[in-house]
């Protein structure tokens, strides 16, 4: 499989954070209100919503979202990529079939 550069790595992240941030957006606005004109009491006036956004983000950005993610950017970033993209997808999905004790996947899909 291919590998991100730093950079690339680095986009892929923000990408993910921005779509966390709007999925959140509730929780963020919540926050940034209690935020509005404080500055020394922000961190014991807010805690409880700081927690809230922390937490939904951190349910939002999970590992197999990353992961996702950085497999979309490699699918578009080449013909190549995609190729091997598809080829990672098709031995996870054969991996997990022999896991759980499972024939080969049936030719004909609906």
């Amino acid at each position: 499989m291919e590998a991100l550069s730093r950079r690339e790595d680095q986009e892929v992240l923000e990408a993910v954070k921005a779509e966390s941030l709007k999925v959140c957006d509730d929780y963020v606005r919540t926050f940034a209100e209690c935020a509005t004109g404080r500055t020394f009491t922000l961190p014991f006036a807010c805690k409880g919503k700081l927690d809230d956004m922390q937490n939904c983000m951190r349910e939002y950005m999970t590992q197999e979202r990353m992961d996702a993610a950085k497999l979309d950017y490699i699918a578009n970033r080449s013909e190549h990529g995609k190729q091997a993209v598809e080829a990672l997808r098709k031995s996870r999905a054969e991996k997990l079939r022999k896991m759980a004790g499972l024939k080969e996947e049936s030719s004909q899909r609906i």
